[in-house]
């Protein structure tokens, strides 16, 4: 295991993340040759075996401690000099640790196995993340499931192009739309990275039983719920911001969340037992393609082919060099097929024409994603 020497420039990481074209995040070559799909229970084992025996970081230090590693990992993509909280979506100054605006969320509440410092989950920054005080305190140790009736709001800010609400009632909590993935994606990692079979650690089981979900302190932990995790996996997907943070965890505490690498993986472990095709023999994930961008350059109109291996929901979008999001040409349900084209014409979504500058077009869907370079000449 590592440590990065010092950060990594954030507008370099976020091209290097859009430019690999194929791969969801930047996992090093071969960090997965390990894992063996054949089941649920391989892929479990031989994953967890993956991404266990991290370097483990203090919470709190004069030395490189959570405060340092999640100031980089939660950076404002827009503002190197701010953090971008994840439930109030508000863009802070960087104070460090001890302010009044922003904490550390711990996404699985540590009063759910892990309650002092002394146990290696509590300072796993793949878990934690900086949030607005009062938003993190509305929270508590609540779990995450979609509120239904007689909620409470808690509003996201409207930054980058993107806002939602938090609601939650007296034992759960409904996270914005834009990071819903982003929890869920967390504690699919907590649940895999936690077997118990380690001193410091414990086993932690994410669950349905909402009876099973107790304060504790070691032995066997829960959290959930799966139901609604996994559908919050699937609505929210894996976007550069998300990559770059698990990229930049990576650097420091030397594991990877293997569910931003791989979100097809969380129905695969949790859900029906199956990546992609049918039957009790999973198949590895089939890519998403994109198979031609022409005229490229282009001025004013290009149009992308692109092909998807199954049905599912699909989004195509527009991104600018700093990630935000410039046009969304699809979002909806799709047959698998080839050949599929959409056209853009060089306008945003409020239909303003973009200025000459580099692109990047992303195909998202449950079976991966792919990425292409455009250029826009005038």
């Amino acid at each position: 295991m590592f440590k990065s020497s010092r950060p990594v420039l954030p507008f370099v990481l976020f091209l290097a993340i859009f430019l690999a074209a194929a791969a969801l995040a930047d996992a090093p070559a071969g960090y997965y040759d390990t894992v063996d799909l054949s089941s649920p229970a391989a892929c479990r084992a031989t994953l967890h075996a993956v991404i266990d025996h991290h370097t483990v970081y203090p919470y709190t230090s004069s030395s490189t401690d959570t405060w340092d590693i999640l100031e980089q990992a939660d950076e404002d993509p827009l503002d190197s000099g701010h953090i971008l909280d994840v439930y109030k979506n508000r863009s802070y100054v960087k104070f460090g640790g001890g302010n009044d605006y922003y904490n550390r969320e711990h996404t699985w509440p540590n009063s759910y196995g892990y309650p002092s410092t002394s146990w290696v989950p509590y300072t796993d920054c793949h878990m934690l993340f900086l949030c607005d005080s009062s938003y993190n305190s509305s929270r508590g140790n609540k779990i995450y499931d979609d509120c239904l009736a007689g909620c409470t709001s808690r509003p996201a800010d409207t930054y980058n192009g993107e806002s939602g609400t938090n609601l939650y009632d007296a034992d759960s909590w409904e996270t914005w739309q834009g990071r819903k993935g982003d929890v869920a994606r967390a504690m699919f990692y907590m649940d895999v990275r936690y077997e118990g079979d380690a001193s410091g650690e414990l086993d932690l089981v994410l669950t349905d039983n909402q009876s099973l979900i107790q304060v504790t302190e070691g032995g066997t932990a829960y959290m959930g719920l799966i139901t609604a995790l996994l559908e919050w996996n699937r609505d929210d997907p894996v976007d550069a911001k998300e990559m770059r943070r698990n990229d930049i965890v990576y650097g420091y505490q030397g594991n990877r969340n293997p569910f931003i690498d791989h979100p097809e993986w969380a129905e695969f472990l949790f859900g029906s037992g199956v990546i992609s095709g049918v039957g009790d023999a999973p198949a590895a994930p089939e890519a998403v393609s994109i198979d031609r961008v022409a005229p490229n350059p282009f001025n004013p109109t290009t149009t992308v082919e692109y092909t998807l291996s199954s049905p599912g929901r699909v989004s195509i979008r527009i991104y600018d060099v700093t990630g935000r999001v410039v046009r969304t040409l699809v979002a909806g349900q799709e047959a698998a097929a080839r050949d599929y084209r959409v056209r853009w014409d060089g306008r945003d979504d409020a239909g303003r024409t973009v200025p000459s500058a580099t692109y990047f077009c992303r195909v998202e869907s449950a079976a991966g994603a792919a990425t292409a370079k455009l250029t826009l000449l005038k």
